[in-house]
């Protein structure tokens, strides 16, 4: 099932010297403590954590050098650390999220804050005044910050800081991005956003706008306001598979499933409210790839981009991912393979730690009626002598039995063609010329070449001529009387060798005949000679 996600609330917004705000005349909030009182802390709890984010304590502060006496020493800067699920963050702390990670946290107001892959984040400010408002100030340094932040209280402050620009809320879903060459960009998914100028100079010089919902805005490098732009749709993720069983790659092609945006935000988590990112980044090739999940059902999110770079609302898609144990690996024949039905044999190498083989032949990969199912091999071996004239394909999957019981059966590996060819072979030789140099013929079909072999004995260990023949016929020459043995093997036109045929033996040299036209033979049984 695919879901949007929509809706509408109020925020405000100050990018490069302009306010977007949700309400008349609004500006930035600077609050004071309440006189004799420091604002208390107000640290980040961290919800979720995947990949290896890292986390630098704010450097403690320097103490001033009184005139007369030895400096202080100055304080070593602190040292960055992995982010763990569970743990808090503090003022001043600088976050760096790899391009394969991704983390969420729960501000003391109650707000929650995405960082997505390969972002660079400064708690700046995080406080509780004494009147119980709580101010956190985010500051942006690249990559993409999403905020969901929780409804207005009085004297409540929320601000994501980027180059040039300051986003400041009231209740609302927004983003907040910053590319590599410094501009600014903000979508509006939740809620309604009024643009005005911050000082009373840019009050007389420039202009005002405002977002609803589903609008955007750029911020170029320069500090110049775009115009307000339509966000891209939810994209439609109906026709996407619900089912993926490659080990190696999560593989989502947008366009197989006929969606044509400038790129994709695109997110996948082990739950449906997509709290917990396994997965995330932002794409421009509608041909993705991500490193691979382990077996389980997860949701994917994804937010069409458009030219600029402003994501729209987002739609979700549940997916199963079974791709454990991998299949074994194809062995012989090899893909496409012609084979004589006479030495057939499906053969693959099993998987590691698996216990068995499910292993199938269809005609036109119809798989739903196998000729040939057999579903649980101890050994990837199969011959198919009887298998009839034809093409087919063949799969494999792995059996194993989990430590609880029951059977763990992985996904087919994809299915590989052959097909049964008949088998060439040489029809029955006939020998003209039974004298010195006698010439052995026999039937062929279009194409055919042949190899023959003479030898002394039947076993053929000695033997003394061999030949590659084109044509259907063999002329003996130059050979000491006596007996042979000959057998003749067809190759078709591909290439397909047949089996030996049975060995004929064959006479060099005349022998003297009875009246009766047989041979005359010694005592011990041998023909006898001609002078």
């Amino acid at each position: 099932m695919t879901t949007a996600h929509r809706g509408s609330t109020a925020a405000a917004v100050l990018l490069g010297g302009f306010f977007f705000s949700a309400g008349l005349s609004a500006q930035p909030a600077k609050p004071q403590p309440a006189k004799g009182k420091a604002p208390a802390s107000a640290a980040a709890r961290v919800e979720f954590v995947q990949g290896a984010p890292t986390a630098r304590p704010k450097p403690p502060a320097t103490r001033r050098t009184v005139r007369g006496r030895t400096p202080p020493a100055v304080p070593a800067a602190p040292a960055s650390s992995a982010v763990e699920q569970g743990s808090t963050l503090e003022e001043g702390t600088r976050i760096q999220v790899p391009d394969d990670g991704y983390l969420r946290l729960r501000l003391a107001d109650g707000s929650v804050v995405r960082v997505l892959a390969g972002s660079d984040v400064e708690l700046r400010r995080l406080r509780r005044r004494p009147t119980g408002a709580v101010e956190s100030v985010i500051d942006v340094r690249r990559g993409k910050v999403e905020s969901e932040v929780s409804p207005k209280t009085p004297g409540r402050v929320f601000e994501i800081h980027a180059p040039g620009a300051v986003a400041s809320v009231r209740g609302t879903t927004f983003d907040v991005s910053v590319d590599d060459d410094g501009r600014v960009g903000t979508s509006v998914i939740k809620g309604k956003v009024a643009v005005q100028p911050k000082n009373a100079r840019q009050q007389r010089t420039a202009r005002s706008t405002t977002l609803d919902a589903g609008k955007g805005v750029v911020l170029d490098a320069k500090g110049r306001l775009g115009a307000q732009r339509t966000l891209p749709p939810a994209p439609d993720l109906s026709s996407w598979p619900e089912n993926y069983e490659d080990a190696n790659l999560l593989v989502l092609d947008f366009a197989r499933a006929g969606l044509a945006a400038a790129g994709y935000e695109v997110r996948v988590a082990r739950d449906e409210a997509l709290h917990e990112v396994v997965r995330n980044g932002r794409f421009s090739a509608p041909h993705i790839q991500f490193p691979p999940l382990d077996d389980g059902v997860y949701t994917v999110g994804v937010r069409a981009l458009d030219a600029e770079g402003l994501s729209g609302p987002e739609s979700t898609r549940r997916i199963q991912v079974n791709a454990q144990p991998v299949p074994p690996l194809y062995q012989s024949p090899a893909p496409g393979a012609r084979v004589m039905a006479e030495t057939l044999e499906l053969v693959c190498s099993q998987t590691a730690g698996t216990e068995g083989v499910h292993l199938q032949v269809a005609r036109g990969g119809d798989f739903t009626r196998p000729v040939i199912d057999e579903p649980r091999l101890a050994v990837c071996r199969l011959g198919l002598a009887a298998l009839p004239l034809g093409d087919y394909q063949w799969r494999v999957a792995s059996i194993r039995t989990p430590a609880g019981g029951g059977i763990d059966h992985g996904p087919f590996a994809a299915p590989q063609p052959f097909s049964v060819v008949e088998t060439p072979t040489v029809s029955a030789l006939d020998v003209l010329d039974h004298n010195e140099q006698p010439t052995l013929t026999w039937q062929a079909t279009a194409g055919q070449t042949f190899r023959a072999q003479l030898a002394r004995d039947e076993a053929f260990t000695q033997i003394v001529v061999e030949a590659d023949l084109t044509q259907p016929s063999w002329r003996l020459e130059g050979l000491a009387r006596g007996t042979y043995f000959v057998r003749l093997q067809a190759r078709d036109a591909s290439g397909l060798t047949g089996p030996f045929s049975p060995p004929r033996r064959v006479r060099i040299g005349g022998v003297v005949q009875t009246s009766t036209g047989n041979s005359l033979s010694s005592s011990d049984g041998e023909p006898i000679n001609r002078p």
